[in-house]
């Protein structure tokens, strides 16, 4: 199975069986798995070692990161003088307060390098803060690269990896993985702070005795309520927040692979050109969407064609020199691509992203399954399809999926990066539905 078809699958499909999707790398892809995600594979560093030393980082910093002290800086730098250079970046990343102490920091390692005698401690000195301002820099720039693709939304990341490809490099995509882990870290501990909490609070309650003023306990169990009510809240967020992440690294992940791998054939990379310029010479947007149809028809509409309509899109997108209604034409042409190419996806691939989407109460799951393999007409209404499939068949996509997701897992890479970013909850519903096939509809 292509591995386009294999990046569609996504637990964050919100409709049922929609028609609209990507051309390179689909809108709700997370089962992304890169051969060729950056130009470079350095192999990660020990996650267990990077969280450890950035849990030093932050007991070492207190609570007022402003106040830096001497001797805090000094303990941050025994920290970073233990570690290997190769682990910096996941202590910075995984450091909120390192903006604040940067400065501060690297103030006190110039000192302490000037006021030195030993000529072998200077030099050890001035060689962190040589490597440490480098590693500080990259770490900013990848913070501006990521608040960038997630304010510019998932419409854009295509055209901003075919404009900016040096960019999405193997630090950038570790860089995004030790704020996921960091995340992850950081919901963990609130969920026991609060779990503490609200055990305190509810034995609280329950050791009142009648005597006790019926005013409080009624209070009192108000607040148990609203405390509950707040931490479910908190948690969705951070849910939210961690998912969002992995889905933007996956995602970008596969634009990644597609652009590598479409770059590489001259032949295709000139064919999508001449395509993309009879699209061009249409005069109206009518004609321009028959004329669209009629290359998804003849199989030019391709990712090669989209990833061209995709740069062009960014490159007038950006520029100031250009005429607003040459911009909404381009934005017209690459959205009408993006919206083609998406129901060029299998069927069998949509409807698992509708399964994926269904609640995870085993009977939902079978519900919809039985909605899927009912023969029937297969309809359009408005933006959604409306299909079934053979039990066999989707099945076989499930095991696609699967198996590149366990073939990458673990790998000392960037695909396998990027199979760990994969939400343990969506392979596990992917293994339910497959249970429910094998055990109900074969």
């Amino acid at each position: 199975m292509s591995r386009f078809v294999t990046a569609a699958i996504a637990q964050g499909a919100r409709v049922r069986f929609t028609r609209r999707g990507t051309g390179i790398a689909p809108r709700t892809s997370r089962l992304a798995f890169s051969r060729a995600a950056a130009a470079d594979t350095n192999p990660p560093s020990s996650s267990s070692d990077t969280t450890e030393a950035a849990e030093s980082i932050a007991a070492d910093v207190g609570d007022d990161p402003d106040s830096g002290s001497p001797e805090m800086f000094d303990n941050l730098a025994n920290i970073f003088l233990k570690r290997d250079q190769e682990d910096w970046i996941g202590l910075l990343a995984s450091s909120d307060k390192w903006p604040s102490l940067r400065v501060g920091f690297f103030s006190r390692l110039k000192t302490r390098a000037s006021e030195e005698e030993d000529p072998e401690e200077m030099l050890r000195l001035s060689r962190l803060l040589r490597l440490m301002q480098v590693t500080s820099d990259d770490v900013a720039k990848y913070s501006d690269l990521l608040a960038e693709c997630q304010d510019n939304g998932e419409e854009m990341w295509e055209g901003m990896v075919t404009s900016r490809r040096a960019e999405f490099t193997t630090d950038f995509f570790q860089f995004i993985r030790f704020k996921l882990e960091a995340l992850v870290r950081e919901q963990a501990t609130v969920s026991a702070s609060r779990s503490s909490e609200s055990t305190k609070t509810s034995d609280k309650v329950s050791s009142q005795t009648d005597k006790d003023d019926v005013e409080t306990k009624n209070s009192q169990k108000i607040a148990m309520k609203d405390a509950r009510a707040t931490e479910q809240s908190t948690e969705e967020k951070m849910n939210k927040e961690r998912d969002d992440l992995a889905l933007l690294a996956s995602s970008l992940l596969t634009i990644c692979e597609a652009f590598d791998e479409i770059t590489k054939d001259t032949e295709t990379l000139e064919n999508a050109a001449e395509n993309f310029q009879e699209l061009l010479a249409v005069e109206t947007l009518e004609e321009m969407n028959t004329k669209i149809d009629e290359m998804a028809q003849s199989g030019k509409l391709d990712p090669a064609l989209v990833l061209t309509a995709a740069k062009a899109y960014m490159s007038v997108k950006e520029s100031p020199m250009v005429e607003e209604e040459v911009k909404d034409v381009m934005a017209h042409l690459y959205f009408k691509m993006k919206e083609t190419m998406g129901r060029q996806q299998p069927k069998e691939v949509r409807i698992l992203k509708h399964l994926l989407a269904v609640g995870e109460d085993p009977r939902d799951i079978r519900n919809g399954l039985e909605e899927a393999f009912t023969p029937g007409p297969e309809l359009t209404v408005g933006d959604e399809d409306f299909l079934f499939c053979e039990a066999p068949a989707l099945l076989q996509t499930i095991d696609a999926v699967l198996t590149a997701y366990e073939q990458q897992q673990g790998k000392a890479s960037i695909t396998g990066q990027a199979a760990e970013l994969m939400q343990p909850e969506v392979i596990e519903k992917l293994r339910q539905i497959k249970g429910q096939i094998e055990g109900n509809f074969l």
